[in-house]
């Protein structure tokens, strides 16, 4: 009698540890709020709880990348995991996102665990069950040390950009007198000029007939004579020698 009375006891201790320990390990999840600097080892999944209102929710694990971190998420209606509601995958790698909904308010389970092909990630990261307008954005799902990463590409790009900017800028400053001593001013007749133009100013108060041809013949590279352009339609003037169509512009002297 006293031998059984030994082995219950015994029996109840060990089920108070067992039921203390599956206690201590969810760990509780507010709705909409981040868990910061949790952790998971290769083996040992972590569990949460959390208390939902009605609606469609997210669950969202973010990890820093430098971790190479693979997790699972796992969504039930019991802390034992035999009725499942929502998965973020059912093969190895990473499904760091899942989303479910809930017909009424209840109390769900979740489980992160480890979802490489060997088990043999492990890593810190960041957890929480959000609804539609709390999701976090990419700036929020960013940890610090990605934050400081991401500044400081931004202090290296945009000081080059601004930089190659202002090359391009400065070459096409200086090419424009190099076009304007490469052409030549001529007359055109008033069948040159396109409609909308003829019996208007230029901006810098020449007639509309004053346009701008190349110096050049850009096909033949031969000499363009003022006195013997023949224009065949509007803006468009024809190389004497080799017959090939110039475009002329309206530019300020």
């Amino acid at each position: 009698m006293h031998r059984r009375q030994t082995i219950l006891m015994a029996s109840i201790i060990v089920s108070l540890f067992i039921l203390v320990g599956t206690v201590s390990a969810q760990a509780s999840l507010v709705a909409n709020i981040t868990r910061e600097n949790e952790y998971i080892w290769s083996s040992d999944p972590n569990s949460y709880v959390a208390d939902l209102d009605a609606g469609h929710w997210t669950v969202v694990i973010n990890s820093d990348s430098f971790w190479d971190l693979e997790v699972k998420i796992t969504v039930a209606t019991d802390s034992g995991y035999t009725t499942v509601i929502a998965e973020s995958g059912t093969d190895y790698g990473n499904y760091p996102r899942v989303d479910f909904d809930l017909a009424s308010s209840s109390t769900v389970y979740i489980r992160a665990s480890e979802n490489s092909v060997y088990s043999d990630t492990s890593g810190s990261y960041r957890i929480g069950v959000y609804d539609d307008s709390h999701i976090p954005g990419f700036f929020q799902s960013l940890s610090f040390f990605e934050m400081m990463m991401l500044i400081t590409v931004l202090a290296f790009l945009i000081p080059l950009f601004i930089c190659i900017f202002a090359v391009r800028r400065s070459r096409r400053t200086l090419r424009a007198p190099q076009r304007i001593m490469d052409s030549i001013l001529v007359e055109a007749p008033m069948h040159a000029i396109p409609d909308e133009h003829q019996g208007s100013t230029q901006t810098h108060g020449s007639r509309t007939t004053t346009v701008r041809l190349p110096m050049k013949c850009p096909s033949c590279d031969a000499q363009v004579a003022h006195e013997s352009v023949d224009w065949t339609g509007p803006l468009e003037a024809q190389c004497g020698y080799c017959g090939a169509t110039m475009r002329a512009t309206f530019e300020n002297i």
